[in-house]
């Protein structure tokens, strides 16, 4: 049996020049982008978070929905709130996610100033603050025990894990191979494909491959990989008895989110990666007996954590052009 585990990236970006560089003002709502990256946009079809953990329910499958909270010491807890009771009520993880950019809001309470969009560029002190106001924001919010996190942007470092430890997060998915910002203090990074010890953390790599062989990585994102790929992965995973696989996805993958910061009046779906999506779903329901998704918060160590590493998965020639061709056609379908 091969664990995967789908994880949702869950956050907003406001639509302003210059951000996060250039604050926000301070009457900003961000109404429309809170729509658009949480809720789908306002087109006919929506393909927003209620559509993702619908589909998710419909195949009997679980996921870790990564939640961003620092944007509602901006623009108000009650947004945060609605995003929690949604995939809580759906029966789904909700795992904390951190994007330092809000720090330069000037609604922002007492917290540590801006170094950069990258949790490493903040000290072991800074980290554990961030951490902490983030699990403090998501309780207010109503979240269950946090158990799991993930950086935005992947942009971790050991002193991330360890501010994790400090305040009882012991699973962290924050690694991706094909970001060099990507916890790079850590030795041997492009060669952890499954998960380890470190720090008092497990961690969970996100799963890439081999693209373009012999030379690309690409990750195990579903905008970025055809089914074609999608399911070669999983296959080869199994095949070779990985113990686990980490596809990861966005709050607003399907959504034509570039139309909101183009100034359009409608912001409509990525029909073509919604039903990759809903695709990828009914396969893994399809082959339960092979395949059992879940939350990473409810991983055990003893039966997760690997003492040995996998070589990397590899794709084909074949594959690659067929998903260039699935990425042109999503451009207008």
């Amino acid at each position: 049996m091969t664990n995967v585990y789908i994880t949702v990236d869950t956050e907003v970006w406001p639509r302003a020049h210059g951000w996060p560089h250039t604050p926000l003002p301070a009457d900003a709502k961000c109404e429309r982008e809170i729509d658009c990256y949480f809720w789908g946009g306002n087109s006919a079809t929506k393909l927003g978070l209620p559509f993702q953990l619908q589909t998710l329910v419909d195949h009997g499958l679980k996921a870790t929905f990564f939640v961003d909270p620092l944007f509602s010491y901006a623009l108000g807890l009650d947004p945060l709130k609605r995003v929690v009771e949604a995939i809580q009520s759906h029966g789904q993880e909700v795992g904390l996610h951190m994007h330092p950019e809000w720090l330069t809001d000037p609604r922002m309470p007492k917290m540590p100033a801006f170094r950069g969009p990258y949790m490493r560029e903040y000290d072991d002190d800074a980290q554990r603050e961030l951490i902490g106001k983030g699990i403090e924001r998501l309780r207010a919010a109503g979240a269950a025990d946090i158990k799991t996190f993930r950086a935005g942007s992947w942009g971790a470092n050991l002193g991330t894990l360890r501010a994790l430890a400090h305040h009882g997060i012991r699973v962290d998915s924050s690694l991706n191979a094909c970001y060099d910002a990507s916890l790079p203090d850590l030795q041997k990074r492009t060669s952890l494909l499954q998960p380890f010890a470190v720090e008092g953390i497990s961690e969970f790599p996100l799963t890439y491959f081999t693209d373009r062989p012999p030379t690309g990585k690409r990750e195990l994102q579903i905008c970025a990989c055809s089914s074609s790929e999608l399911e070669h992965v999983l296959e080869s995973a199994y095949a070779e008895k990985w113990n686990c696989v980490v596809i990861v996805s966005h709050s607003f993958e399907f959504v034509r989110v570039n139309q909101l910061h183009q100034g359009k009046a409608t912001v409509g779906p990525m029909r073509l990666l919604g039903r990759r999506f809903r695709s990828l779903c009914k396969y893994l329901a399809a082959n339960r007996d092979r395949f059992q998704t879940g939350a990473l918060g409810d991983a055990s160590p003893q039966t997760t954590l690997s003492t040995s590493q996998p070589t990397p998965l590899h794709s084909n020639h074949v594959r690659t052009v067929g998903r260039m061709i699935s990425q042109a056609v999503s451009l207008v379908y």
